[in-house]
Formats: C-alpha cells, structure tokens, sequence
C-alpha cells in the first residue's frame, strides 16, 4: 500500500475554507483538474469529469464530520494506475489562517508506483495551488 500525505497553509479561516472544499459534490468548483461534476443517486457519489480530456469516473463518500470539517471518500473503479484509493481531507484552524490536510492511501499497479503517487501528487498540489490562489497563503 502506498501512501501520499500533503498539505497547505491558508491564509482564511477553516469555516471560509471548508465551505468551499468540503462541498463534495462541487470540487469542479475550486479544482482545475475536474471540469465537472454530477451527483449520482442520492448525493453520496459524484461523477467526476477531468478536465483537458482526462478520465471520467466516480467518487463515493464514506464519511463526513461537519463540527471536525473533516470527509473521507474513495474511488470507484479503476481510473488511474492503482486500486483500493481511499482519501481524506480536513480543514483545521490555525488562529486566524487554516491548513487543508489530504491523505491517501492506495495499491499502485506493479512496477507504476512512481507513476500512481505522482498523480495522486499532481492532482493534491493543482488543488493546493488553486486553494492559495483563492484564500492567499498562510
């Protein structure tokens, strides 16, 4: 099982930022890697749509904790090179700022190991990334 474990330093408080990352159904919102997203069923699973041509594929949400600003969610499917992804994301002040935690973990396909992490990287930093440029850096 391989992990990847990144963070940011917000220049915003954690309820400005949490509303906007913690919309699970909206990352199209913020995220310039997702073009965009559609609820299936219920609203506990979104339809992620890659920007620039990139793979479709789905999202569940397994867990959500509105008072810790904290949800875990999971991949359906197989769209990357790497099964069983699994993912948190958190939002914690930092007394008059916040930091946006995300962590994964998940089984890269063999011998695609720096492959997988670097898109799992990829995909965290341009999120990051569009995060300072929208609440400024911590």
């Amino acid at each position: 099982m391989a992990t990847v474990d990144m963070s940011v330093k917000l220049a915003a408080p954690a309820a400005d930022v949490w509303a906007v990352v913690g919309d699970f159904l909206n990352i199209h919102q913020w995220h310039p890697a997702v073009d965009r997203t559609e609820a299936i069923g219920a609203g506990g699973i979104r339809r992620v749509h890659s920007a620039n041509g990139g793979p479709v594929f789905d999202e569940v949400q397994l867990e959500r904790d509105e008072d810790g600003r904290r949800m875990r969610y999971a991949i359906v499917g197989k769209p990357f090179p790497m099964e069983n992804y699994s993912a948190w994301m958190s939002v914690e002040d930092t007394g008059g700022g916040s930091v946006v935690r995300w962590h994964s973990a998940f089984a890269p396909d063999e011998g695609r190991e720096e492959k997988a992490a670097g898109i799992v990287k990829f995909i965290y930093k341009s999120g990051f990334d569009a995060l300072v440029e929208r609440f400024g850096a911590g």
